[in-house]
């Protein structure tokens, strides 16, 4: 459930090498670098390639960046979404670039728990970056937030869709100069297209125990006083995986306030054996 913002100047830009674009069954991606371990990247609601490269910038061999469907470049949905979809949008593009490792961020990290427990071996290391929800849906502000966000897109309101998404940022963030301007930008872009929304009231698993078969390493990253992506969520999504780590960031550490010790943290977790 992220809606994340443009790049804040904090994030180092992401290594040089090769670049190219693909396309899998409607899901366009783009691939940086051309040497192992290859990670797919999943991004947030509303997000696409942009919002997951930041996390992609110190992790070593190739990096796929995917858009889901009815996001980024790839194709509309006239539907909406639901978790079996994004799992499928996820793997498609895994298996077509031989990825052996994932990394989902929010509304991504619900579509990598859909897609394990399809296939509890499927990659050798995992990583799931501000997870907000698990097997319950969420039914708190974060939902009702969520609801003005479309809302303000279909209106094509891009100050009023800039104003909710500021809500997510720190106060020493959001004072800084120049980032209502980005956050309007973002916004901006938001509203060209129609809101994503849920095909119907779903959440990524119907019963936790799954991820009990899941034995590859796992990182959950997460960040304090965060309402739309809680720690304590991440703490119990690492407490049932079988090998994880929890890092908990201070608040906006994922983007914004400690954005630097976030890509280290993936860099090293995903780094091979």
């Amino acid at each position: 459930m992220l809606l994340r913002l443009p790049d804040p100047p904090s994030v180092a830009p992401a290594p040089s090498g090769e670049i190219s674009p693909g396309e899998v069954n409607g899901v366009s991606f783009v691939v940086l670098g051309d040497s192992g371990p290859v990670t797919v990247f999943a991004h947030g609601l509303g997000g696409s390639v942009a919002e997951t490269r930041p996390l992609a910038t110190r992790v070593a061999g190739t990096r796929v960046l995917l858009d889901f469907r009815g996001h980024g470049g790839s194709a509309l949905l006239e539907d909406g979404w639901d978790y079996d979809l994004l799992a499928d949008d996820l793997l498609a593009v895994a298996d077509a670039v031989g990825a052996s490792q994932a990394v989902g961020l929010s509304l991504g990290s619900g579509a990598l728990l859909r897609a394990l427990s399809r296939e509890p071996d499927r990659f050798r290391k995992v990583a799931f970056v501000l997870p907000a929800v698990i097997d319950d849906t969420r039914r708190d502000g974060a939902t009702e937030r969520l609801h003005r966000l479309g809302a303000a897109i279909e209106r094509r309101d891009a100050r009023g869709a800039a104003d909710i998404l500021l809500e997510e940022l720190p106060d020493e963030v959001r004072q800084r100069r120049g980032v209502d301007a980005l956050v309007l930008r973002r916004a901006t872009q938001l509203v060209t297209k129609p809101a994503p929304a849920p095909r119907y009231e779903d959440r990524p698993l119907h019963d936790r125990a799954v991820l009990s078969q899941i034995s590859c390493p796992a990182l959950v990253l997460a960040q304090t006083d965060d309402p739309l992506h809680p720690s304590d969520l991440a703490a119990e999504l690492a407490a049932v995986l079988p090998s994880s780590e929890l890092v908990v960031l201070p608040e906006g550490g994922v983007f914004w306030t400690a954005a630097r010790e976030a890509q280290t943290v993936l860099a090293r977790h995903l780094a091979e054996d």
